[in-house]
């Protein structure tokens, strides 16, 4: 007999009649539509046929739904190999698939293994029909209506919940991965004894698995249950005694024996949690924890066994009162010994003597909250080194031209002032910004050690004009940003602009600056938008020109993004991106690249998403001329034993290094990870985990290595803590008597504000030559006056090292804050700055500095001069205080010399008294009337563009406005 086809044709041909021409296979005799004619159709069909055509009706469907989930895998895939980290990539896809599987089938085999015991249990006689209760009927209905699909149900609910738990679970292999290859802390805690390394790496995944147990095994005591009563072992219309069946009591109460169990595990973990309690005056377990919830957690363990016993024991006699009681008891232990006893033990033991009885345990707080954040500044461990500052009045100017290099990096520029002056004056074109500007430094002609300001000029596609937006401009015309911008941080023009170094498209370096940008194309950065393709059939826009732009020749030359030679690339990239312009574009040819994730953190964080990044990547300049960022990332954890939280973002944490530090190519998106503290255990744990991922610092190139900075926000979050944590003595500590506070400085015009960190070039006292550090300075808290200042070092071999400047006890040193209402109490200041306030024109008045000279304070201060439109800030003078003397120039170096004097001032010789003349109050009438036109003139020429005029004006008005000072001396 021929084999039958699966007759096709006739399924789906059309016919007359009152059909309609509907399809035949839905069709009956005559035309109508019975279902029995397609079932009968479908019965005459060969098993094998079939079974063909609902596998590949599955695969089909299959693959439309998962069209996005495997063009996502498959892109990603390729990314991954483009950046050279497929072995992190299958690391971490491997350990999902183990961790789906073996948690999704251990699941299976603990929940369907149960419901097959409560299946095989099952009595097997029936009662007699008329001894059935109505319930027990409509069960026996039920059952006998399911029949086999009750029973294949419960495998197919089994293996749909296990999937879900498995999918679940997978989501947790970072924990997975570093509970089983993790490096040791070397230190234990003071409680347990155990490495900390135990609480960070393998407590989390514990933590995990002790709640999956006990998650499981409720839904699994419940779901018994229910099979249980669906086959009438369980029935609560009988009598008393009689409800469950013995096999069912047997099973329910050795699941609830183990689910008490694995309660009791957590208990033990949650004894171990003690190490992060509040309850204390600081984090962790305090003497209330130590003495009343410890034991207050073993007895809960104890009767946790006690239960589970009374659980199995019960299997013996009948009801459930004995389990019940277990139970009750559980819970009143829990209320009284967890709750009540410890609160009775806070109250009336601890807090009469807090000191006394929390002594230790503050000391365990300070010495791993110091170890924590990296602040210890005492013992073998001390990574902060602490000095005395004499903070002396006897500077003089031959000490200030001996410090010319620090003198020279003072920075007069605030990096808000300058971003806006690049934006005007740098930005060129309609699409391009800056994000920010960073501060770095660099050795320029020939040989100096100087600060620069620095920003990428990125491309910014969401500025382009809405008609422009269309798919070749967004995708392959404009691709990429141009070049940096540069200024020295302490130069100013005639007119009071900064003095650009590296400006321009294309970028032009000033003669002899010996930095020079060879690969201008920023193809990846902070603002870089979604993909884009390059060696494309379009015209790629390398810059604009004036009427015009000029195009990207020859096509771009590096190795950046992913070749898309063939349709299947395409075809996924397209499913990605939701493109189908993308797909049947011709401009896509043989030889063209797609690029995405240029965002530089964006692509950081998907190779190290445990990474956590600084917020200001930066911009630098390598000898060969290419322009590459440099991003610091941290290891953190909110695991360390004692160690104090703080909030950032994200989230809190109480352990931080900055371990990592990743460069990427702006050309080429080239990512490297250099290992820059082997000593972390969490960094060096996540390098066990992928050996491949790190590469160790030594091998960071030293055109990079010279531009690395200590981290602003790291050393903003250690300074928060050790605003209290300088203080080692405990009592001293609990007091709070010696707890400092940020310095405040007066920004703008009045707005008072925290110093933020700065970076500076300058020579430390005791050291031989300048270098860049970062520091801040304190006051006592409440107080204005100066107690401390702070220094992170930037360059090698020092890098890292911090220094903690003192003063000595009883030397009272002026504060940002009382240098600011010095400025304030100045006549001539204030008289200028309220005339510079006038309409037209606003001050700004910039940070304020502290430098340290020899073994003295400078405090600079800059003054702006902002027009309002447009809103350009130019540097009108600088303010300089040493002690209770303070000046203002239009130049640093001027204002130096008025405070110091630049030479020995000769005697006057005796001069004839002058003839009477008038009166001083008609002559600083007068002056105040050639200020005010002056002034006048100079928002004139400012407006018609005049700057010339407009510099010549205002020094003008800084004549007349010294002598109004002079007048108002006078009796």
């Amino acid at each position: 007999m021929p084999e039958e086809k699966f007759p096709w044709e006739s399924l789906f041909r059309g016919g007359g009649g009152d059909g309609g021409g509907f399809p035949a296979f839905f069709r009956g005799k005559e035309g109508k539509r019975p279902s029995s004619g397609m079932a009968e159709r479908w019965k005459n069909i060969k098993p094998r046929t079939k079974w063909i055509v609902g596998i590949a009706i599955l695969v089909l469907v299959v693959i439309v739904l998962s069209a996005s989930w495997l063009s996502t895998f498959y892109t990603d895939l390729l990314w991954y190999d483009e950046v050279g980290y497929t072995s992190v990539f299958w690391k971490r896809i491997v350990t999902q698939i183990w961790l789906f599987f073996a948690f999704g089938l251990l699941f299976f085999a603990i929940f369907y293994g149960n419901i097959w015991l409560a299946l095989r249990l099952t009595p097997r006689y029936e009662k007699p029909a008329g001894a059935l209760s109505s319930v027990e009927e409509s069960l026996a209905a039920f059952r006998e209506r399911a029949g086999k699909w009750l029973h294949r149900g419960l495998i197919v609910f089994s293996a749909f919940v296990s999937l879900i738990v498995g999918w679940s679970s997978a989501a947790q292999w970072e924990k997975a991965l570093i509970f089983f290859n993790h490096a040791p802390f070397g230190k234990a805690d003071p409680i347990f004894g155990k490495d900390i390394g135990y609480y960070v790496f393998e407590y989390p995944f514990l933590r995990y698995f002790v709640g999956w147990l006990i998650t499981s095994l409720i839904f699994i005591i419940i779901a018994t249950a229910v099979v249980h009563f669906l086959y009438g072992a369980i029935n609560f219309s009988a009598a008393k005694g009689k409800r469950f069946a013995s096999h069912v009591k047997v099973h329910l109460s050795v699941l609830a024996g183990i689910a008490l169990l694995a309660q009791a595990w957590s208990f033990r973990l949650d004894m171990l949690g003690l190490l992060y309690s509040p309850r204390g005056t600081v984090i962790g377990a305090s003497y209330t924890d130590v003495h009343a919830q410890v034991p207050a957690y073993w007895i809960l363990i104890a009767a946790c066994f006690v239960c589970a016993g009374l659980f199995i024991l019960n299997i013996r006699y009948k009801g459930w009162k004995l389990p019940l009681a277990g139970v009750a008891g559980l819970v009143a232990v829990a209320v009284l010994a967890g709750g009540l006893y410890p609160l009775v033990v806070q109250n009336y033991v601890v807090n009469p003597k807090e000191l006394t009885r929390e002594r230790e345990y503050i000391g365990y707080n300070i010495e791993f909250t110091q170890d924590a954040w990296r602040i210890q500044d005492e013992g073998e461990n001390a990574v902060l080194d602490k000095r005395l500052f004499p903070a002396t009045f006897d500077l003089t100017y031959d000490d200030v031209v001996a410090n010319a290099a620090t003198i020279d990096n003072i920075r007069l520029w605030d990096p808000r002032q300058m971003k806006q002056v690049f934006t005007q004056r740098q930005v060129l074109r309609q699409l391009y910004s800056f994000n920010d500007v960073d501060v770095d430094r660099y050795t320029v002609f020939d040989g100096r050690y100087s600060q620069m300001m620095v920003a990428g000029r990125e491309l910014v596609i969401g500025q382009l004009r809405e008609d422009a937006k269309t798919w070749q401009n967004t995708r392959l015309s404009y691709t990429h940003g141009y070049g940096m911008v540069m200024a020295p941080t302490n130069e100013v023009s005639a007119v009071g602009d900064p003095s650009l170094v590296i400006q321009d498209i294309p970028p032009q370096s000033a003669a002899g600056l010996g930095v020079e940008i060879k690969r201008p194309e920023l193809y990846y950065g902070e603002l870089a938008h979604d993909y884009v393709a390059v060696r494309t059939g379009a015209e790629e826009i390398d810059y604009p020109l004036e009427n015009t732009n000029k195009v990207v020749d020859p096509y771009y030359e590096g190795s950046g993004g992913i070749p898309v030679s063939n349709f299947l690339k395409r075809l996924a990239f397209s499913i990605r991106n939701r493109d189908i312009t993308f797909l049947f574009s011709g401009y896509i040819t043989g030889e063209s690249r797609l690029m995405f994730r240029r965002n530089i953190k964006d692509r950081a964080l998907e190779v190290a998403p445990f990474l956590t990044l600084d917020g200001d990547p930066y911009l630098v300049i390598t000898d060969d001329g290419r322009q590459k960022w440099i991003l610091d990332a941290y290891t953190t954890t909110d695991l360390y034993p004692y160690s104090q939280f703080l909030e950032v973002e994200g989230g809190r944490i109480n352990y931080i290094r900055n371990s990592v530090k990743v460069v990427i190519d702006a050309y080429d998106g080239s990512l490297t990870y250099y290992l820059a503290d082997p000593q972390d255990p969490i960094a060096a744990t996540y390098a066990r985990i992928f050996p491949d991922l790190f590469t160790p610092m030594q091998e960071m190139p030293q055109d990079i290595m010279g531009h690395l900075r200590y981290p602003e926000d790291l050393f903003s979050v250690q300074m928060e803590l050790y605003k209290t944590y300088h203080l080692n003595d405990v009592d001293a500590f609990y007091q709070k008597e010696d707890v400092w506070e940020v310095a405040t400085e007066t920004y703008d015009v009045n707005q008072v504000q925290a110093v933020s960190p700065y970076y500076v070039i300058l020579k430390l006292p005791g050291e031989e030559k300048e270098e860049m550090v970062l520091m801040l300075p304190f006051n006592p808290r409440g107080k204005s006056n100066m107690v401390d200042w702070v220094a992170a070092r930037c360059d090698f071999p020092n890098y890292g090292r911090l220094i903690n400047f003192t003063f000595p006890p009883g030397r009272l040193v002026k504060g940002t804050q009382q240098f600011e209402s010095l400025v304030d109490q100045n006549p001539e200041i204030s008289a200028q700055i309220t005339l510079w306030n006038q309409a037209g024109s606003r001050v700004i008045r910039g940070n304020t500095l502290v430098i340290p000279v020899e073994e003295s304070l400078l405090y600079v201060e800059p003054l702006y001069l902002e027009a309002t439109n447009p809103a350009i800030p130019q540097l009108r003078q600088v303010i300089v205080g040493f002690g209770d003397t303070i000046a203002m120039k239009p130049t640093l170096k001027e204002a130096l010399g008025a405070i110091f004097g630049a030479q020995p001032q000769p005697q006057p010789e005796p001069q004839p008294q002058p003839e009477p003349g008038p009166e001083p109050q008609a002559n600083l009438a007068k002056l105040i009337e050639q200020a005010n036109r002056a002034y006048d003139e100079a928002q004139e020429a400012l407006r018609s563009g005049d700057w010339a005029t407009y510099g010549a004006k205002m020094n003008q008005l800084s004549q007349l406005l010294d002598q109004m000072a002079a007048l108002s001396t006078q009796p």
